[in-house]
């Protein structure tokens, strides 16, 4: 289990008084999953997803896209969560205050990234595909904020978190070998 892994989730936009422009992500704590204000034990399954996968390092910023990818391709959610629940709950406790959150603009190419897998080319309109090597470049950017602010102190990922669930033993990871690139993919295309 690698302790201190961060999970990144693109939601819908909102304005919020102390940002210049609309928050359309959100990075934690993967030990905020374990929230009890979360659905459980969804959110403690995702969290062991992030922290036990194999190769998992220290400090790394793990989007939601990465996960579905993962758990093969999504086929697995089902026997881990309600991915669509947690994230909504998890923004409606960062943004309460209730755990530390990295709120983030991301632009749309940024969100377009992450939104898809770790695999995947991107294409927008007009200019060449945005290809995984500058997904893993944002990814690296987002880790390197994470660990400034981590240098301040952990990301709190709220109180009385609740014990992660032991079952299943081995989780059902099978990273899904084929991915599509999709023409103007943005954050809309992980729903």
């Amino acid at each position: 289990m690698v302790p201190d892994v961060y999970f990144l989730a693109l939601h819908e936009p909102y304005r919020a008084a102390q940002h210049p422009v609309p928050m359309n992500a959100v990075i934690v704590h993967a030990a905020t999953l374990r929230h009890p204000d979360l659905p459980q034990p969804d959110g403690g399954r995702i969290y062991r997803c992030l922290t036990e996968f194999p190769g998992r390092r220290s400090g790394c910023v793990v989007p939601l896209s990465t996960l579905t990818y993962e758990l093969d391709g999504g086929r697995s959610w089902p026997l881990i969560g309600d991915w669509e629940r947690v994230v909504d709950r998890l923004v409606a406790v960062a943004r309460a205050g209730r755990c530390d959150a990295m709120p983030l603009g991301l632009s749309e190419v940024a969100a377009a990234l992450l939104a898809n897998g770790p695999t995947t080319s991107v294409r927008f309109a007009a200019g060449p595909p945005v290809d995984p090597a500058e997904r893993q470049q944002v990814l690296d950017e987002l880790a390197a904020l994470v660990a400034q602010a981590a240098g301040q102190g952990a990301l709190w990922p709220g109180d009385d978190l609740v014990a992660a669930p032991s079952s299943p033993a081995v989780l059902p990871y099978r990273p899904h070998l084929l991915d599509v690139s999709w023409p103007g993919a943005g954050p809309a295309a992980t729903r």
